[in-house]
């Protein structure tokens, strides 16, 4: 599902540019160089085609159709997978040619354009990477940020400007004011800008592509500097779902051992799968050219598939409940309805079914493409979406799995604090 609003389409042909504009595609090649300079090679391939860069990794920038300011304004919109069908998710970033449309370009691929390289590469090459509970982070979200540019008539005013705003960590300061209005499942882009002339300065924080008012009010509160001679600074940052895609694989804890959000009960043990079966048995150059998005509760490969984090949960018969935080496959249509239903408020008691996609010890790969049915969605005191559960399977075996009660020793590998060692029930 595309992330931000969407304007109606045009009933007329489009007027020609404005004079001193460029034409969308010629701006759109100026991108494209900058995003090269950014990142020898990310753009081999590439086309310019209608209005849009699009890149035969799947990744693509087109320019929207103008909506405020004038011809000096260019409103970019970056699609990281243009395979998710059939509404893309997207993130809206908009860039001011001040001087040259050539800054302008560069300006964009350095803060917007860097990040949605880091959001596929994701070894902070591009960007910075920041986890909820980290100094400079967003609390209760991950973020990728490409940190604080700054233009204007001083080299010295731009130095400290950058030094201010990234000294007065803007986005974690001011978190309460925004982020119970980020709506993606897959990424929110939040845009931070600050400057101007001297007597006359804006202060403005835009999330996904429009002006927040309480968050821009809470920025023009911070005291930040004003400038002496024209100086702007902005950052970019990706605000997504928190799920970080580090859980190393089987790895046992009191809680699940990742941070995916869904905190376990101490008294249950968890195990944190970080991969879909099929997407583990990758290379890593493959792993890395085929998942395309990853945000810690839903992953997508392009030639794979589209797959959901959930939970499975296994009764033991001690009393405690093994939690599995494992994948599912998911159809297009079956992931599009589940966004929708995010985005919309109506995802709670909703039921879908998916295609098992790990092994579960100590049963193995004789679960994997079981069919399940999901669902158990609920809000949680925090406004996080609890992880869909598995409910139930047409897999006989798996049938078994989630209806019966299993010795502790045959599930977790020891005898823990449940009954001593013995053998499973029958799998007949």
């Amino acid at each position: 599902m595309s992330w931000i609003r969407r304007r109606p389409r045009a009933t007329e042909p489009p007027p020609p540019p404005p004079e001193g504009r460029l034409p969308d595609l010629d701006f759109l090649a100026l991108v494209r160089d900058a995003l090269e300079e950014v990142a020898p090679g990310c753009t081999a391939g590439a086309e310019l085609k209608g209005n849009s860069l699009r890149s035969p990794q799947g990744w693509a920038v087109a320019v929207g159709p103008a909506g405020h300011g004038d011809d000096r304004h260019y409103d970019l919109i970056a699609f990281p997978d243009v395979s998710i069908q059939p509404e893309v998710p997207c993130f809206v970033d908009c860039v001011v040619v001040i001087g040259n449309p050539r800054g302008a370009a560069g300006l964009w691929a350095r803060s917007a354009g860097a990040c949605m390289l880091e959001l596929l590469d994701g070894r902070e090459r591009f960007a910075e990477r920041w986890g909820p509970e980290e100094e400079h982070g967003v609390p209760g979200w991950r973020s990728i940020t490409s940190g604080v540019l700054a233009y204007g008539l001083s080299d010295q005013e731009n130095f400290r400007f950058q030094e201010a705003l990234l000294e007065a960590d803007v986005l974690h300061e001011i978190a309460d004011t925004f982020t119970a209005d980020l709506e993606s499942p897959w990424f929110n882009g939040v845009r931070v800008f600050y400057g101007g002339a001297p007597g006359s300065v804006e202060a403005e924080v835009q999330v996904n592509g429009e002006r927040h008012e309480a968050a821009s009010a809470a920025l023009a509160a911070l005291g930040l500097p004003e400038p002496t001679v024209f100086t702007v600074a902005r950052s970019f940052t990706l605000v997504l779902p928190v799920g970080s895609g580090q859980e190393r694989h089987g790895h046992a804890a009191a809680g699940c051992g990742c941070d995916c959000g869904n905190a376990l009960d101490p008294a249950h043990p968890g195990f944190a799968h970080p991969l879909p079966h099929l997407v583990a048995e990758l290379s890593p150059a493959e792993r890395a050219a085929r998942v395309t998005s990853d945000t810690g509760a839903v992953m997508v490969a392009r030639g794979i598939g589209n797959f959901l984090k959930v939970r499975l949960p296994i009764h033991l018969d001690d009393g405690r409940t093994v939690v599995h935080l494992a994948w599912v496959y998911l159809p297009a249509e079956v992931i599009e309805d589940y966004t929708r239903r995010v985005h919309d408020g109506t995802l709670a008691g909703h039921r879908f079914e998916g295609l098992f996609c790990n092994a579960i010890e100590p049963w193995g790969e004789e679960l994997l493409q079981a069919r399940v049915l999901l669902g158990g969605q609920r809000i949680e005191a925090d406004g996080s979406i609890r992880l869909s559960e598995v409910l139930d399977s047409q897999h006989p075996l798996l049938a078994r799995i989630l209806r019966e009660s299993w010795p502790a020793a045959f599930v977790l590998g020891n005898p823990g604090p449940g009954p001593g060692p013995g053998p499973g029930p029958s799998r007949s």
